[in-house]
């Protein structure tokens, strides 16, 4: 069992450390699924200072947006929670976002199952992580309990009822869009 509040101080050391919330590498991509989709509800989970809530909201501005993160930095999420304990009913949103945010949950796969049950059918889930190609993903930051590669993180994926629909890799962070089956 991890200690809530040990993790929640080296989260804010670590987002010090990184400029965490400033860190959209795969901006144009999310940019133009966000235009694409015109989601009415989305949810960012890691939400940070809802930075992303902000910029989306300035591509697109019909939608609704939420802030999830396990701990408070300068600016409250609207919801305070785990992103493997969504507390959302089944099929509420229609995008979710998890930018430099999957690496931090300890188990990412009932977080990625969460995120399929939140999302309406044909839902989009964007994600961005540091690949496990870079060395820094090994090194450099304690709150990472684990480095994901895309093609796994596809598979990984299909099995849990989603589709990868696009990928690519930016420097050495990859960024995967899936959409769940309608």
């Amino acid at each position: 069992m991890i200690d809530k509040r040990s993790y929640s101080e080296l989260l804010h050391e670590e987002s010090k450390k990184h400029g965490w919330g400033l860190i959209l590498i795969a901006r144009e991509q999310l940019k133009r699924w966000i235009t694409q989709v015109k989601p009415r509800k989305l949810l960012d989970i890691g939400c940070h200072n809802r930075l992303l809530e902000q910029t989306v909201r300035e591509w697109y501005s019909k939608v609704e947006t939420f802030g999830l993160d396990i701990t408070v930095y300068e600016v409250k999420p609207s919801v305070l929670a785990s992103g493997d304990h969504l507390p959302f009913k089944s099929c509420t949103f229609d995008f979710v976002t998890l930018i430099e945010t999957l690496e931090h949950i300890p188990d990412y796969v009932s977080a990625l199952r969460e995120v399929r049950r939140i999302l309406r059918p044909g839902g989009v889930v964007f994600i961005q992580s540091v690949c496990c190609l870079s060395q820094h993903a090994f090194e450099g930051d304690e709150s990472h309990f684990h480095v994901l590669h895309p093609n796994c993180l596809a598979r990984l994926l299909k099995l849990l009822g989603m589709e990868a629909v696009e990928s690519g890799m930016i420097h050495l962070t990859f960024y995967l869009v899936a959409r769940k089956a309608t």
